[in-house]
């Protein structure tokens, strides 16, 4: 874990809010000078503790989407079948989304494709024996209430006790 100060969560909270903050915007957010506040960032990315910068795209305003989540279970638990299934869903673009689970199912898979036809088609190429899946349930989004990719920074940082 990357040991950071105030000034560090503030760069990263305003960052989170606008990530095309002129730096000298950012600066006075952060209560330093244009200098500091650069080599702060810079580290930040160097880090890792900033992945990469992005657009969020409304894509309801483009395209006719739908969401589905699915479980997966797979029929072995080997680490060439886990392999296998995850090389797969690392080529798929409309899984934007998968998380190893500990319980009942292996895996949850977050689809965003053009209609459930699309769905049905990558199921398809998921269920192929060489990819090991056993079982997968589908779920079907009818209205998303909230859909934040990560927490802000303030938030969590309001719940920890800093030291």
């Amino acid at each position: 874990m990357v040991k950071l100060d105030r000034i560090d969560y503030r760069i990263l909270d305003a960052l989170q809010e606008n990530g095309r903050l002129p730096i000298t915007q950012l600066a006075a957010i952060a209560g330093v000078s244009v200098s500091p506040c650069w080599q702060r960032v810079r580290r930040l990315e160097e880090s890792g503790v900033i992945r990469h910068y992005s657009a969020e795209i409304a894509l309801d305003k483009l395209f006719v989407v739908q969401t589905v989540f699915a479980h997966v279970i797979l029929s072995n638990h080997t680490r060439e079948t886990y392999d296998t299934f995850e090389k797969r869903i690392k080529k798929t673009p409309e899984i934007v989304e998968c998380c190893e689970l500990a319980g009942q199912f292996d895996y949850l898979l977050k689809f965003i494709v053009t209609d459930l036809d699309r769905y049905n088609l990558l199921l398809e190429t998921l269920l192929d024996k060489s990819v090991g899946v056993e079982k997968y349930f589908s779920y079907v989004v009818t209205r998303s209430i909230k859909d934040s990719r990560t927490p802000r920074v303030q938030d969590l940082l309001s719940r920890i006790n800093l030291s």
